[in-house]
Protein backbone atom coordinates (compact mmCIF):
# COMPACT_ATOMS: atom_id res chain seq x y z
CA UNK A 1 0.00 0.00 0.00
CA UNK A 2 1.01 3.61 -0.52
CA UNK A 3 0.36 6.51 1.82
CA UNK A 4 0.75 10.22 1.35
CA UNK A 5 0.26 13.46 3.24
CA UNK A 6 0.83 15.50 0.13
CA UNK A 7 0.94 19.26 0.76
CA UNK A 8 -1.08 21.34 -1.69
CA UNK A 9 -0.39 25.05 -1.11
CA UNK A 10 -3.28 27.41 -1.80
CA UNK A 11 -2.13 30.20 -4.10
CA UNK A 12 -4.32 32.68 -2.26
CA UNK A 13 -2.24 32.13 0.88
CA UNK A 14 1.26 33.12 -0.10
CA UNK A 15 3.23 33.10 3.16
CA UNK A 16 4.84 29.72 2.57
CA UNK A 17 5.72 30.60 -1.02
CA UNK A 18 7.09 33.95 0.12
CA UNK A 19 9.39 32.19 2.56
CA UNK A 20 10.78 29.93 -0.21
CA UNK A 21 11.22 32.90 -2.56
CA UNK A 22 12.98 34.71 0.27
CA UNK A 23 15.61 31.99 0.45
CA UNK A 24 16.26 32.34 -3.28
CA UNK A 25 16.46 36.13 -3.08
CA UNK A 26 18.90 36.00 -0.17
CA UNK A 27 21.11 33.58 -2.10
CA UNK A 28 21.01 35.86 -5.14
CA UNK A 29 21.93 38.86 -3.00
CA UNK A 30 24.91 37.03 -1.58
CA UNK A 31 26.12 36.11 -5.06
CA UNK A 32 25.59 39.43 -6.83
CA UNK A 33 26.21 42.14 -4.23
CA UNK A 34 29.80 43.04 -3.22
CA UNK A 35 29.14 43.36 0.51
CA UNK A 36 31.58 43.27 3.41
CA UNK A 37 31.59 40.44 5.94
CA UNK A 38 29.80 42.70 8.41
CA UNK A 39 27.03 43.36 5.90
CA UNK A 40 26.77 39.71 4.93
CA UNK A 41 26.25 38.48 8.47
CA UNK A 42 22.55 39.46 8.80
CA UNK A 43 21.81 37.95 5.40
CA UNK A 44 23.57 34.73 6.35
CA UNK A 45 21.55 34.48 9.56
CA UNK A 46 18.28 35.16 7.71
CA UNK A 47 19.10 32.52 5.11
CA UNK A 48 20.06 29.96 7.74
CA UNK A 49 16.86 30.58 9.72
CA UNK A 50 14.67 30.22 6.63
CA UNK A 51 16.46 27.08 5.45
CA UNK A 52 16.17 25.53 8.90
CA UNK A 53 12.45 26.27 8.96
CA UNK A 54 11.97 24.61 5.57
CA UNK A 55 13.89 21.57 6.79
CA UNK A 56 11.63 21.33 9.84
CA UNK A 57 8.53 21.50 7.63
CA UNK A 58 9.80 18.74 5.34
CA UNK A 59 10.78 16.67 8.38
CA UNK A 60 7.25 17.03 9.78
CA UNK A 61 5.70 15.91 6.48
CA UNK A 62 7.98 12.87 6.39
CA UNK A 63 7.22 11.96 10.00
CA UNK A 64 3.48 12.31 9.36
CA UNK A 65 3.71 9.97 6.38
CA UNK A 66 5.58 7.34 8.39
CA UNK A 67 3.07 7.61 11.24
CA UNK A 68 0.21 7.06 8.80
CA UNK A 69 2.04 4.03 7.42
CA UNK A 70 2.35 2.62 10.94
CA UNK A 71 -1.36 3.25 11.62
CA UNK A 72 -2.40 1.43 8.45
CA UNK A 73 -0.09 -1.51 9.19
CA UNK A 74 -1.46 -1.73 12.71
CA UNK A 75 -5.03 -1.60 11.37
CA UNK A 76 -4.22 -4.40 8.93
CA UNK A 77 -2.89 -6.58 11.75
CA UNK A 78 -6.25 -6.18 13.54
CA UNK A 79 -8.44 -6.86 10.50
CA UNK A 80 -9.82 -10.09 11.97
CA UNK A 81 -10.50 -8.86 15.49
CA UNK A 82 -13.99 -8.65 16.99
CA UNK A 83 -13.59 -4.88 17.45
CA UNK A 84 -12.76 -4.40 13.78
CA UNK A 85 -15.73 -6.44 12.63
CA UNK A 86 -17.98 -4.51 15.01
CA UNK A 87 -16.73 -1.18 13.65
CA UNK A 88 -17.41 -2.35 10.13
CA UNK A 89 -21.06 -2.88 10.89
CA UNK A 90 -21.66 0.85 10.51
CA UNK A 91 -19.94 0.92 7.10
CA UNK A 92 -17.94 3.72 5.52
CA UNK A 93 -19.02 7.03 4.04
CA UNK A 94 -18.77 7.69 0.31
CA UNK A 95 -18.34 11.02 -1.47
CA UNK A 96 -21.05 10.20 -4.02
CA UNK A 97 -23.89 8.83 -1.94
CA UNK A 98 -23.38 9.77 1.73
CA UNK A 99 -24.60 12.64 3.86
CA UNK A 100 -21.81 13.44 6.31
CA UNK A 101 -22.69 13.70 10.03
CA UNK A 102 -20.82 16.98 10.54
CA UNK A 103 -20.73 18.49 7.06
CA UNK A 104 -20.15 22.19 6.51
CA UNK A 105 -19.49 24.54 3.62
CA UNK A 106 -15.90 25.14 2.65
CA UNK A 107 -14.50 28.63 2.32
CA UNK A 108 -14.02 29.94 -1.21
CA UNK A 109 -10.25 29.58 -0.97
CA UNK A 110 -10.49 25.95 0.18
CA UNK A 111 -12.52 24.18 -2.50
CA UNK A 112 -15.18 25.45 -4.87
CA UNK A 113 -17.43 23.42 -7.16
CA UNK A 114 -19.06 25.39 -9.96
CA UNK A 115 -22.29 23.41 -9.67
CA UNK A 116 -22.59 24.73 -6.11
CA UNK A 117 -22.45 28.35 -7.16
CA UNK A 118 -18.75 28.81 -7.84
CA UNK A 119 -18.17 30.77 -4.64
CA UNK A 120 -19.77 33.82 -6.18
CA UNK A 121 -22.57 34.10 -3.69
CA UNK A 122 -25.00 32.18 -5.88
CA UNK A 123 -24.79 28.95 -3.91
CA UNK A 124 -22.87 26.86 -1.44
CA UNK A 125 -19.22 26.03 -1.90
CA UNK A 126 -18.17 22.38 -1.65
CA UNK A 127 -19.26 20.43 1.42
CA UNK A 128 -16.82 18.62 3.65
CA UNK A 129 -16.58 16.97 7.04
CA UNK A 130 -13.32 17.34 8.95
CA UNK A 131 -14.28 14.54 11.35
CA UNK A 132 -15.18 11.84 8.84
CA UNK A 133 -13.20 9.88 6.27
CA UNK A 134 -14.66 8.62 3.00
CA UNK A 135 -13.80 5.71 0.75
CA UNK A 136 -13.99 5.41 -3.02
CA UNK A 137 -13.33 2.66 -5.53
CA UNK A 138 -13.12 2.67 -9.34
CA UNK A 139 -16.49 2.10 -11.00
CA UNK A 140 -15.24 -1.18 -12.52
CA UNK A 141 -14.96 -2.59 -8.99
CA UNK A 142 -18.35 -1.32 -7.79
CA UNK A 143 -20.33 -4.36 -8.89
CA UNK A 144 -22.68 -4.73 -5.92
CA UNK A 145 -25.92 -3.09 -4.87
CA UNK A 146 -25.74 0.73 -4.58
CA UNK A 147 -22.26 0.64 -6.20
CA UNK A 148 -20.74 -1.33 -3.34
CA UNK A 149 -17.84 -3.73 -3.91
CA UNK A 150 -18.40 -7.48 -4.03
CA UNK A 151 -14.76 -8.53 -3.88
CA UNK A 152 -14.04 -9.86 -0.34
CA UNK A 153 -10.57 -8.30 -0.24
CA UNK A 154 -11.93 -4.85 -1.11
CA UNK A 155 -14.58 -5.17 1.57
CA UNK A 156 -11.93 -6.24 4.09
CA UNK A 157 -9.73 -3.26 3.13
CA UNK A 158 -12.60 -0.81 3.62
CA UNK A 159 -13.18 -2.49 6.98
CA UNK A 160 -9.70 -2.40 8.47
CA UNK A 161 -8.72 1.05 7.14
CA UNK A 162 -11.66 2.46 9.10
CA UNK A 163 -9.54 1.83 12.22
CA UNK A 164 -7.14 4.54 11.05
CA UNK A 165 -9.86 7.20 11.00
CA UNK A 166 -9.26 8.34 14.59
CA UNK A 167 -5.61 8.99 13.79
CA UNK A 168 -6.49 10.83 10.56
CA UNK A 169 -9.00 13.00 12.43
CA UNK A 170 -6.55 13.92 15.21
CA UNK A 171 -3.83 14.59 12.66
CA UNK A 172 -6.04 17.01 10.75
CA UNK A 173 -6.86 18.92 13.96
CA UNK A 174 -3.15 19.25 14.72
CA UNK A 175 -2.39 20.21 11.12
CA UNK A 176 -4.86 23.08 11.24
CA UNK A 177 -2.99 24.55 14.21
CA UNK A 178 0.46 23.97 12.69
CA UNK A 179 -0.25 25.31 9.20
CA UNK A 180 -2.25 28.28 10.45
CA UNK A 181 1.04 29.85 11.54
CA UNK A 182 2.01 29.89 7.84
CA UNK A 183 -1.49 30.98 6.74
CA UNK A 184 -1.79 27.71 4.80
CA UNK A 185 -4.76 25.33 4.69
CA UNK A 186 -3.75 21.74 5.55
CA UNK A 187 -4.30 19.12 2.89
CA UNK A 188 -6.07 15.78 3.02
CA UNK A 189 -4.54 12.71 4.58
CA UNK A 190 -5.15 9.72 2.34
CA UNK A 191 -4.34 6.07 1.78
CA UNK A 192 -4.41 4.05 -1.45
CA UNK A 193 -4.53 0.24 -1.41
CA UNK A 194 -3.18 -2.16 -4.01
CA UNK A 195 -6.72 -3.31 -4.81
CA UNK A 196 -7.97 0.18 -5.76
CA UNK A 197 -9.61 1.33 -2.52
CA UNK A 198 -8.96 4.93 -1.50
CA UNK A 199 -9.67 6.48 1.92
CA UNK A 200 -9.20 10.16 2.78
CA UNK A 201 -10.01 12.71 5.47
CA UNK A 202 -11.61 15.28 5.47
CA UNK A 203 -14.56 13.72 3.69
CA UNK A 204 -15.73 15.68 0.65
CA UNK A 205 -18.55 15.43 -1.86
CA UNK A 206 -17.20 14.12 -5.17
CA UNK A 207 -18.00 15.89 -8.43
CA UNK A 208 -17.59 12.64 -10.39
CA UNK A 209 -18.02 9.10 -9.15
CA UNK A 210 -15.95 6.02 -9.93
CA UNK A 211 -13.28 7.77 -12.02
CA UNK A 212 -10.52 7.85 -9.43
CA UNK A 213 -8.10 4.94 -9.11
CA UNK A 214 -5.22 5.56 -6.68
CA UNK A 215 -3.13 2.83 -8.34
CA UNK A 216 -2.77 5.04 -11.42
CA UNK A 217 -1.58 8.09 -9.52
CA UNK A 218 2.12 9.02 -9.70
CA UNK A 219 2.45 9.14 -5.89
CA UNK A 220 1.22 5.54 -5.65
CA UNK A 221 3.44 4.24 -8.43
CA UNK A 222 6.49 6.06 -7.06
CA UNK A 223 5.96 4.56 -3.60
CA UNK A 224 5.33 1.10 -5.05
CA UNK A 225 8.23 0.80 -7.50
CA UNK A 226 10.71 3.62 -6.92
CA UNK A 227 12.65 5.40 -9.72
CA UNK A 228 12.90 3.40 -12.95
CA UNK A 229 13.89 3.40 -16.61
CA UNK A 230 10.89 2.36 -18.71
CA UNK A 231 10.87 1.57 -22.43
CA UNK A 232 7.52 0.97 -24.10
CA UNK A 233 7.82 -1.06 -27.33
CA UNK A 234 4.67 -0.82 -29.45
CA UNK A 235 3.76 -2.95 -32.44
CA UNK A 236 2.37 -0.64 -35.16
CA UNK A 237 2.28 -3.22 -37.98
CA UNK A 238 -0.70 -3.57 -40.29
CA UNK A 239 -2.25 -6.44 -38.34
CA UNK A 240 -2.65 -4.15 -35.31
CA UNK A 241 -5.61 -2.57 -37.11
CA UNK A 242 -7.59 -5.78 -36.55
CA UNK A 243 -10.02 -6.04 -33.62
CA UNK A 244 -9.06 -2.63 -32.23
CA UNK A 245 -5.57 -3.79 -31.17
CA UNK A 246 -3.93 -0.48 -32.08
CA UNK A 247 -6.32 1.41 -29.83
CA UNK A 248 -5.64 -1.04 -27.01
CA UNK A 249 -1.87 -0.56 -27.39
CA UNK A 250 -2.20 3.23 -27.37
CA UNK A 251 -4.49 3.20 -24.35
CA UNK A 252 -2.16 0.90 -22.41
CA UNK A 253 0.95 2.92 -23.26
CA UNK A 254 -0.68 6.22 -22.35
CA UNK A 255 -1.91 4.78 -19.04
CA UNK A 256 1.63 3.68 -18.15
CA UNK A 257 3.11 7.06 -19.07
CA UNK A 258 0.58 8.92 -16.93
CA UNK A 259 1.67 6.97 -13.85
CA UNK A 260 5.34 7.94 -14.19
CA UNK A 261 6.95 10.61 -12.03
CA UNK A 262 9.78 13.08 -12.49
CA UNK A 263 12.18 10.55 -10.95
CA UNK A 264 11.56 8.14 -13.85
CA UNK A 265 13.01 7.99 -17.38
CA UNK A 266 10.94 6.85 -20.34
CA UNK A 267 11.16 6.12 -24.06
CA UNK A 268 8.62 4.85 -26.58
CA UNK A 269 9.70 2.60 -29.47
CA UNK A 270 7.35 1.90 -32.38
CA UNK A 271 8.10 -0.97 -34.74
CA UNK A 272 6.76 -2.64 -37.88
CA UNK A 273 9.20 -3.52 -40.70
CA UNK A 274 11.72 -1.38 -38.79
CA UNK A 275 11.81 0.36 -35.42
CA UNK A 276 12.09 4.00 -34.45
CA UNK A 277 11.96 6.04 -31.27
CA UNK A 278 8.85 8.16 -30.75
CA UNK A 279 10.45 11.42 -29.74
CA UNK A 280 9.42 14.03 -27.30
CA UNK A 281 9.94 17.60 -28.51
CA UNK A 282 13.64 17.41 -27.59
CA UNK A 283 14.30 14.92 -30.40
CA UNK A 284 16.74 12.99 -28.23
CA UNK A 285 17.54 9.31 -28.77
CA UNK A 286 17.84 8.81 -25.00
CA UNK A 287 15.20 8.09 -22.41
CA UNK A 288 13.72 11.38 -21.21
CA UNK A 289 12.80 12.51 -17.73
CA UNK A 290 9.09 11.91 -17.11
CA UNK A 291 8.15 15.54 -16.56
CA UNK A 292 4.60 16.62 -17.29
CA UNK A 293 5.79 18.35 -20.43
CA UNK A 294 7.64 15.29 -21.76
CA UNK A 295 4.78 12.97 -20.84
CA UNK A 296 2.25 15.14 -22.65
CA UNK A 297 4.46 15.28 -25.74
CA UNK A 298 4.90 11.50 -25.77
CA UNK A 299 1.17 10.95 -25.28
CA UNK A 300 0.44 13.27 -28.18
CA UNK A 301 2.94 11.37 -30.36
CA UNK A 302 1.44 8.00 -29.38
CA UNK A 303 -2.04 9.17 -30.28
CA UNK A 304 -0.77 10.08 -33.77
CA UNK A 305 0.78 6.65 -34.49
CA UNK A 306 -0.62 4.81 -37.50
CA UNK A 307 -0.45 1.12 -38.36
CA UNK A 308 1.13 -0.46 -41.42
CA UNK A 309 3.85 -2.84 -42.55
CA UNK A 310 5.14 -6.17 -41.25
CA UNK A 311 6.08 -7.21 -37.69
CA UNK A 312 9.79 -7.27 -36.85
CA UNK A 313 10.25 -8.23 -33.18
CA UNK A 314 14.04 -8.11 -33.46
CA UNK A 315 14.04 -4.49 -34.62
CA UNK A 316 11.80 -3.42 -31.72
CA UNK A 317 13.92 -5.06 -29.04
CA UNK A 318 17.19 -3.88 -30.62
CA UNK A 319 16.02 -0.25 -30.61
CA UNK A 320 14.89 -0.57 -27.01
CA UNK A 321 18.19 -1.96 -25.74
CA UNK A 322 20.16 0.59 -27.77
CA UNK A 323 18.21 3.45 -26.19
CA UNK A 324 18.76 2.01 -22.71
CA UNK A 325 22.50 1.57 -23.17
CA UNK A 326 22.95 5.08 -24.61
CA UNK A 327 21.05 6.53 -21.68
CA UNK A 328 23.07 4.60 -19.10
CA UNK A 329 26.39 5.44 -20.78
CA UNK A 330 25.58 9.15 -20.70
CA UNK A 331 24.48 8.90 -17.06
CA UNK A 332 21.00 10.16 -17.82
CA UNK A 333 19.40 7.11 -16.25
CA UNK A 334 17.32 6.90 -13.09
CA UNK A 335 20.00 4.57 -11.76
CA UNK A 336 17.45 2.03 -10.53
CA UNK A 337 15.03 -0.48 -12.04
CA UNK A 338 14.85 -1.18 -15.79
CA UNK A 339 11.67 -2.40 -17.49
CA UNK A 340 10.79 -3.07 -21.13
CA UNK A 341 7.06 -3.33 -21.87
CA UNK A 342 6.53 -5.10 -25.19
CA UNK A 343 3.05 -4.83 -26.75
CA UNK A 344 2.11 -6.76 -29.87
CA UNK A 345 -0.61 -8.81 -31.56
CA UNK A 346 1.69 -11.82 -31.21
CA UNK A 347 2.62 -12.60 -34.83
CA UNK A 348 6.19 -12.09 -36.12
CA UNK A 349 6.14 -11.68 -39.92
CA UNK A 350 9.51 -10.05 -40.68
CA UNK A 351 13.10 -9.88 -39.49
CA UNK A 352 15.20 -12.53 -37.76
CA UNK A 353 13.60 -15.72 -36.49
CA UNK A 354 12.38 -16.19 -32.92
CA UNK A 355 15.61 -17.92 -31.83
CA UNK A 356 17.62 -14.87 -32.86
CA UNK A 357 15.20 -12.58 -31.03
CA UNK A 358 15.70 -14.66 -27.88
CA UNK A 359 19.47 -14.51 -28.30
CA UNK A 360 19.30 -10.71 -28.65
CA UNK A 361 17.26 -10.42 -25.45
CA UNK A 362 19.54 -12.77 -23.50
CA UNK A 363 22.75 -11.13 -24.71
CA UNK A 364 21.47 -7.58 -24.15
CA UNK A 365 20.12 -8.18 -20.64
CA UNK A 366 23.37 -9.92 -19.72
CA UNK A 367 25.38 -7.02 -21.14
CA UNK A 368 23.42 -4.46 -19.09
CA UNK A 369 23.95 -6.60 -15.98
CA UNK A 370 27.68 -7.15 -16.57
CA UNK A 371 28.71 -3.67 -17.68
CA UNK A 372 26.29 -1.50 -15.72
CA UNK A 373 24.94 -3.73 -12.92
CA UNK A 374 21.38 -3.22 -14.17
CA UNK A 375 18.69 -5.86 -13.85
CA UNK A 376 16.28 -5.68 -16.78
CA UNK A 377 12.71 -6.98 -16.61
CA UNK A 378 10.78 -7.83 -19.78
CA UNK A 379 6.98 -7.64 -19.71
CA UNK A 380 5.07 -8.84 -22.77
CA UNK A 381 1.44 -8.09 -23.64
CA UNK A 382 -0.55 -9.90 -26.32
CA UNK A 383 -3.29 -7.48 -27.36
CA UNK A 384 -6.81 -8.49 -28.25
CA UNK A 385 -8.88 -11.57 -27.55
CA UNK A 386 -7.96 -13.04 -30.95
CA UNK A 387 -4.20 -12.53 -30.55
CA UNK A 388 -2.10 -15.77 -30.51
CA UNK A 389 -0.69 -15.52 -26.98
CA UNK A 390 1.48 -18.62 -27.24
CA UNK A 391 3.80 -16.85 -29.66
CA UNK A 392 4.44 -14.06 -27.14
CA UNK A 393 4.70 -16.24 -24.01
CA UNK A 394 8.11 -17.42 -25.16
CA UNK A 395 9.55 -14.08 -23.98
CA UNK A 396 7.87 -14.03 -20.57
CA UNK A 397 10.44 -16.12 -18.72
CA UNK A 398 13.30 -13.84 -19.74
Amino acid sequence: PSTSTELRLNLNRASFSTMIVGIIRVAAALLLTPLTQRHLQPFAHARADAENEVKLILQRIEEDTLKLRDEIENAYSQRCSIETLSQCSRGSFNGCSSVFPNQQCMEADELVIEACGGGGGNGCNALWDKTTSIVSIPSALAQGKDDNPTDPELIETACYTLLAEDYMRTKYENDEIFWDSYNVQPSWTYFGAHNGLFRKLPGTVDEECGNYDPRLRPWFVAASSGPKDVVLVLDVSGSMSDYGRMDLAKEAAITVIKTLTISDRVAVIAFSDYAYQVHSDSGTDLLVRATNENKNLLIDSIQKLTDGGATNFHAGFQQAFDALERTIEQEYTSGCNVAILFMTDGVRTAGPETDEVLSLINDSTQRLATLYNRDTKIFTFSLGAQAPREKVKIFVSL
